[in-house]
């Protein structure tokens, strides 16, 4: 599903995209330390997904979140680009990209 809306979002502004999955986070943590990452994507319920973005290592505005929790002040403390609610939608995948991409043009 994630992968199918930033595949969309980008198809649109004809931009080729890389797209890895994880499904687990050392494999995800595996992967960012082999590859850089322009932006990491979080969808896991719960307290896993704050477990999981607390663990990761990586340079603040690249990480998008969703949870099922309102997570949405310790996104803020931890510098989370974009926080919101699942369920993911393309519209809720569209705007974190676009609010991504803006603060890196600043």
């Amino acid at each position: 599903m994630i992968e199918n809306c930033v595949r969309n979002y980008y198809r649109d502004k004809d931009i080729d995209v890389q797209i890895r999955s994880c499904g687990e986070w050392q494999e995800l943590c595996k992967e960012i330390r082999q590859r850089k990452a322009d932006v990491i994507i979080i969808a896991q319920s719960g307290v896993k997904g704050l477990d999981i973005i607390t663990g990761l290592n990586v340079p603040a505005g690249k990480v998008i979140w969703f949870s099922d929790l309102d997570f949405a002040l310790q996104a803020y403390r931890l510098n989370v680009a974009y926080f919101n609610l699942l369920p993911v939608t393309q519209e809720k995948v569209s705007q974190a990209l676009r609010h991504i991409e803006t603060a890196m043009q600043r």
